[in-house]
């Protein structure tokens, strides 16, 4: 019992750690650059230690207001989510019942991620940037977070890596690895060292407390699904990933490369990527006009459409799916989205689909989902 106490307040403490790095409390003492830098050359031989990776240089680091921070979201946005794309993106998620309707798309995809950064790393400028306004331990655990993707830049190409012209799932994986690296350093720095994700208990109690967070206001209920859940995702899941990493024969190294996961199914199931369980790469075989969006769902937004189509407010309990692959498009003028899916694979209850014709994969003809749009 005294163990399982010590947990469950440890868990508490850590939860309240997160949240308070997003959000600091109007006493809180501003930081200046010199107090930042400090506070760099001081977390660095952790995060070299959490990481398993050694800095080559020094990162810049800078302070900047949440003005600033939603000016620079925005112009990444403008610039990686032109317009168009990111219209056909919304519109596919609208066609394939992910996302309730399109208007105003992108001011929602700003103001949920503007109210939630508390920092961030740029790879361009190579600088590290903490919110102004946050006190001490709030700036440790922004820092060491935001120090481990400037460390992860020094070997792999992040911008590359979660390139949104890269197929969505491979990208939610590579972005699950890379945020669930920061996130599994961050934790454990609040917990001494220990590796509380691994505890069950304590994991699912602050898994929650993050997600109950996400709808704690009128304003944030207001935002459909898809944004909140995607948005915590890649850090909650990769967390849990790079947890099991510890206990794989490759946790002398770092999941980049080669060893980089390819779905949303081997993060959400870490046994399945252990297992080598690769994605089937699927083709459609012919076009039945001009595509405006091609691209794969992937398992973890197959979960989102269950809880979607159900009416949950938030996630629930991830399952096994037994995903092996899909792909769909959604064309420019003809009034039909095409979905492929691999052998096995169901579609949850309730979805607007009927079975057509086939596309090309790896393993010949796969069954393909049409879509009638209203």
């Amino acid at each position: 019992m005294a163990a399982a106490s010590r947990l469950r307040r440890l868990g508490r403490c850590i939860v309240v750690g997160l949240l308070l790095a997003g959000s600091a409390p109007s006493t809180a003492r501003a930081q200046d650059r010199s107090q930042l830098g400090w506070w760099v050359d001081s977390l660095r031989i952790y995060v070299e230690g959490a990481t398993r990776l050694k800095f080559r240089h020094q990162p810049r680091y800078a302070l900047h207001t949440p003005a600033q921070i939603s000016a620079y979201l925005r112009r990444q946005m403008e610039r990686k989510l032109p317009p168009g794309r990111l219209d056909a993106i919304a519109a596919a998620y609208h066609l394939l019942g992910l996302l309730p309707d399109t208007l105003a798309f992108r001011n929602a995809v700003l103001d949920f991620n503007a109210a939630s950064v508390a920092g961030f790393y740029d790879p361009e400028t190579d600088t590290l940037s903490c919110r102004t306004g946050f006190g001490p331990g709030q700036v440790r655990e922004v820092l060491t977070h935001e120090m481990v993707h400037a460390l992860q830049a020094q070997y792999v190409n992040l911008d590359s890596l979660i390139d949104p012209s890269r197929e969505s799932d491979r990208a939610f994986a590579s972005k699950a690895v890379i945020e669930g690296q920061a996130m599994f350093a961050t934790i454990r720095l609040l917990a001494g060292g220990r590796n509380v994700v691994a505890y069950t208990g304590v994991w699912n109690a602050l898994v929650e407390t993050v997600r109950l967070r996400t709808v704690a206001t009128p304003r944030t209920r207001r935002i459909p699904l898809l944004l909140r859940e995607s948005f915590i995702a890649p850090y909650l899941f990769g967390a849990q990933f790079m947890s099991a990493w510890q206990g794989y024969r490759w946790s002398d190294s770092v999941p980049f490369g080669r060893l980089m996961p390819q779905s949303s199914e081997q993060i959400l199931h870490p046994e399945r990527y252990a297992a080598g369980d690769a994605p089937i790469d699927l083709r459609f075989g012919d076009s039945v006009g001009p595509v405006r969006i091609e691209d794969v769902l992937g398992e973890f937004d197959l979960h989102l459409l269950e809880a979607q189509l159900s009416g949950a407010t938030r996630l629930g309990k991830v399952g096994v799916l037994g995903w092996g692959g899909d792909r769909y498009r959604v064309y420019e003028r003809a009034r039909l989205a095409r979905c492929a899916r691999a052998p096995g694979h169901r579609w949850p209850p309730g979805h607007p689909v009927r079975v057509g014709a086939g596309a090309v994969g790896r393993v010949g003809r796969i069954p393909e989902v049409a879509v009638r749009l209203p």
